[in-house]
């Protein structure tokens, strides 16, 4: 299998897609990877895929403004290394803003290939500009200065439903995210596209009219 670098990432996003990962993780027993619904692209772009591995983050409740409220969050976007795909547990400060354009520019500059949170973002139009890859609950104003405040970076984060943990590979687009956990990343991936191979078969027997019965009979996907 080819090394987990950005180019297999470039060939995964081309190729593969949420559904064919989730299927091959249910048949390792990896049952529970894709995030719940509602974490959705910031860019309206059926096409747009993200690819990479996550950098996690989390965020916890802060019920006063302090004088320096970003020194982790910024700390964290400075880590970032190309491939990585920034990814922060927003739950315990529900409702604020976690990511805005600023940010995105600066991780955009490490190499970043794009940004996940159960949280919500700010400056869309800024960030829709730019390009950066951002997926959110959606579109908040609120800063979180003096609301929530990050305060791990690296460690296993709960990401709608989703254990993420730094190394894993996020793969995301308009139908969800899927995380693979680092361990099997290898398999999965080769698995997959084998799969979806299986599948470009199977589509082409359908369009030439074979029945489906027939089909799922023969190469045993749907």
């Amino acid at each position: 299998m080819a090394k987990l670098d950005e180019a297999l990432f470039d060939r995964m996003a081309e190729t593969l897609y949420v559904a064919v990962i989730s299927d091959i993780l249910d048949g390792l027993g990896h049952r529970d990877q894709v995030m719940q619904a509602g974490v959705v692209p910031v860019q309206p772009d059926r096409r747009r895929v993200l690819v990479g591995r996550a950098s996690t983050a989390l965020v916890a409740p802060q019920y006063e403004t302090v004088e320096q409220p970003y020194t982790a969050q910024i700390a964290a976007v400075d880590a970032l290394t190309p491939g990585d795909v920034l990814v922060v547990g927003a739950g315990g400060a529900p409702g604020v803003a976690v990511w805005g354009e600023l940010f995105s520019n600066a991780a955009l500059a490490r190499g970043a290939r794009g940004m996940v949170t159960d949280g919500y973002h700010r400056d869309t139009r800024m960030i829709l500009d730019l390009g950066f890859p951002v997926f959110s609950r959606g579109a908040r104003a609120v800063d979180i200065s003096g609301r929530g405040q990050v305060v791990e970076a690296g460690r296993p984060v709960a990401v709608a439903g989703v254990t993420v943990r730094a190394g894993d590979i996020v793969f995301a687009e308009i139908d969800g995210i899927v995380v693979v956990p680092a361990e099997v990343a290898a398999e999965t991936v080769e698995r997959a596209f084998a799969k979806v191979a299986t599948e470009d078969d199977a589509r082409a027997d359908l369009r030439n009219g074979a029945l489906l019965g027939e089909v799922w009979a023969k190469y045993r996907v749907l």
